[in-house]
């Protein structure tokens, strides 16, 4: 939705440098008051809706290019108007010592010879540079009509919301997200495993945050519940992750950051999504068993309960898969999992916690 919002919001800026209308005249003299909109920054004062539009500004002007006509409303060096780079991105030892980054192409282009001055003379590949630039000026033509934006996203130069949207999507913005959103999960299952990548489960550290009173002490063990602790560093998550790195000969994720990024990416794409589901019910388990000891008052979860558990959820989403095929990947790496894990305590006994821990 934020990245929805900030499309939308974008739409009117096209508008705003585009159009004209009372509203837009009414933001020019409020806010822009003859300056180009690339010079003006956020107020602490500004409408919530200005503010948006603040927000989204430079991705905006990134993305499109500035037809010349007034000059009024384009930044000489910061602005995409003369190719397809800015001056600024073109030249940067002229930009790095010129006195006035923020000068409009109108009052640049106002004189002959050029307005602008710099911090010290031009000599030897300066004075190149500036001969160049300044050739590239002799076609510009500035009239009396407003300045023109146009969309680089589209053929047609016209800005779409969804043209934006797959722009930031492509960017990486939300593909983690759309990752999880896109696998084969009850729908209660998605929301958690996106509020896991956000951090904000309530865990013990997230309710103190919020002013909740009571010990922050995990359940499984004596150090403090967090988030990273629960699922990653307690003996219980070790167990679980570690029996699959050696079952699936898969590394180990260290963080969620990590899992939805790297980790999970560094995966082949066939099995991205499959590997997400077994990870989605062993996180799924070790949250309902962490929750059973604090609701339901049990004494104890054993290491078998928690991976069982975390099996018998990854049984039951094999329904929801589109491929035969990919169901029985999934019941068979359960199964393969569940004998490793009983073979394991068969060899080395029930209490083992220190081997589990070292």
């Amino acid at each position: 939705m934020e990245i929805q919002n900030q499309c939308l919001l974008s739409k009117w800026l096209f508008k705003l440098l585009n159009e004209q209308g009372m509203w837009q005249t009414l933001l020019r003299r409020k806010y822009l008051k003859n300056k180009p909109l690339g010079a003006v920054n956020r107020k602490p004062r500004d409408s919530h809706f200005w503010s948006g539009l603040m927000n989204v500004k430079d991705r905006v002007l990134g993305w499109g290019t500035f037809q010349v006509r007034n000059g009024k409303d384009i930044r000489f060096w910061e602005d995409k108007w003369l190719g397809n780079f800015t001056l600024k991105d073109r030249y940067p030892p002229l930009y790095n010592i010129v006195r006035k980054k923020h000068d409009s192409v109108a009052m640049v282009c106002r004189s002959v010879p050029l307005n602008v001055s710099f911090r010290r003379s031009l000599q030897g590949i300066n004075r190149d540079l500036w001969f160049q630039l300044v050739g590239l000026l002799v076609d510009i033509n500035i009239t009396d009509e407003q300045d023109a934006f146009t969309w680089d996203l589209q053929t047609n130069k016209q800005f779409t919301v969804r043209s934006m949207y797959n722009a930031l999507i492509s960017n990486g913005q939300v593909v983690h997200d759309k990752t999880i959103w896109k696998t084969k999960l009850p729908l209660k299952i998605k929301i958690f495993l996106w509020y896991l990548k956000k951090g904000v489960v309530l865990t013990k550290d997230n309710l103190i945050r919020r002013r909740w009173k009571g010990a922050k002490k995990c359940e499984f063990c004596a150090m403090d519940e967090t988030i990273q602790h629960l699922f990653f560093d307690c003996h219980i998550a070790r167990f679980i992750w570690r029996a699959i790195m050696v079952v699936f000969n898969i590394k180990m994720p260290h963080s969620f950051n990590n899992m939805f990024g790297l980790w999970l990416f560094n995966i082949p794409k066939h099995f991205r999504e499959l590997l997400l589901v077994g990870m989605a019910a062993m996180c799924w388990s070790i949250w309902l068993s962490r929750n059973d000891l604090v609701f339901e008052k049990k004494q104890s979860t054993s290491y078998l309960q928690v991976l069982f558990r975390g099996t018998y959820w990854c049984r039951q989403w094999t329904l929801l898969q589109k491929k035969h095929e990919d169901s029985i990947i999934l019941k068979e790496a359960c199964t393969r999992l569940e004998m490793a894990a009983l073979s394991f305590f068969k060899t080395y006994g029930w209490l083992h916690p220190k081997r589990i821990q070292n």
